[in-house]
């Protein structure tokens, strides 16, 4: 690894055509005292995204795009950005996404005294369904080890040493890898912190079922990481538990309801709800992968002791 730069900003892509142009716009506004790099992986994309990416080269000296049509999944793809990284710090922001102007300094300047953050995720700029000025984190909890917070992936910056000390991203998890990942840093030592002048303005799925298989995934991934870190112990009261209303999520009168709620308030009232339930829906019944071998680092051996 070369010597002299200070961040490696890691950007996994996959058929991104229509997004990575105003996110590398918004990447080449970037401004720190240290020299950093941009670095995208390109995921086997069947679009313009390599091309569009190059065009950036000029902007952006310091792009470079690597081949990861071979990795199976973000995880993988970030996992092999991180190898092909220079920076002593890794700053993770998604294609599709925008960061914002400040963004990199903030993350420059947190990550001088801290070796793990979390940047603040801003919700209404992309989705305008959503309210003006939402903004969500910068760090999440699961009732599943709630003591932990976690960071989203495509909103994150960790030392490169620190990543690769512990494995970088669990590639057999097809969703929820950022938790994973947050955790096992944790467990291991580094704490998670909050870096709120880091913003990313984030882009959610877009249409009912792309939105509800999102959510459902999500659940699913909760459920995964139960049983991958049984042996670690929850030391905080569990979170708010989803109520259990399927009934009523499928039910004639809540139909009612929701089409009521469309023609009144649209969707900004209405995603939410159907968000929760879609989620609770994979936490409940979603299928893991049993054959995954469960946690057994830093922790889940004094579990086992205990």
């Amino acid at each position: 690894m070369s010597q002299g730069l200070a961040v490696s900003v890691v950007m996994p892509a996959k058929n991104a055509a229509a997004t990575i142009d105003a996110q590398l716009d918004a990447l080449s506004r970037q401004h720190i005292d240290e020299r950093w790099e941009v670095v995208i992986c390109d995921n086997g994309s069947s679009d313009d995204t390599v091309s569009i990416a190059k065009s950036w080269h000029d902007r952006l000296p310091s792009l470079r795009i690597i081949d990861a049509s071979e990795a199976r999944g973000a995880g993988a793809t970030r996992n092999l950005g991180v190898r092909a990284a220079r920076g002593r710090i890794i700053a993770f922001c998604d294609a599709d996404d925008l960061v914002s102007d400040g963004w990199l300094a903030a993350i420059a300047e947190g990550m001088t005294t801290h070796a793990f953050a979390a940047c603040l995720w801003e919700m209404s700029l992309l989705n305008h369904h959503r309210p003006s000025g939402l903004t969500q984190g910068p760090t999440f909890r699961m009732s599943t080890l709630s003591q932990f917070p976690f960071a989203g992936a495509g909103a994150m910056a960790i030392r490169r040493d620190t990543f690769l000390a512990i494995g970088g991203f669990d590639t057999r998890l097809p969703i929820g890898e950022d938790v994973d990942l947050s955790w096992r840093v944790q467990l291991a030592g580094t704490p998670l912190v909050e870096l709120p002048d880091a913003v990313v303005h984030i882009r959610e799925r877009s249409g009912l079922v792309a939105t509800l298989r999102q959510w459902y995934a999500y659940g699913r991934a909760e459920r995964q990481l139960r049983v991958k870190f049984a042996a670690v112990p929850t030391e905080h009261a569990p979170l708010p538990k989803e109520p259990s209303r399927v009934a009523q999520v499928v039910g004639d009168s809540v139909s009612r309801k929701l089409r009521k709620a469309w023609r009144v308030r649209g969707w900004r009232d209405v995603a939410p709800f159907l968000q929760r339930r879609a989620r609770w829906l994979g936490l409940r019944w979603g299928a893991i992968d049993t054959t995954l071998e469960p946690y057994a680092g830093p922790g889940a051996e004094l579990a086992e002791q205990s």
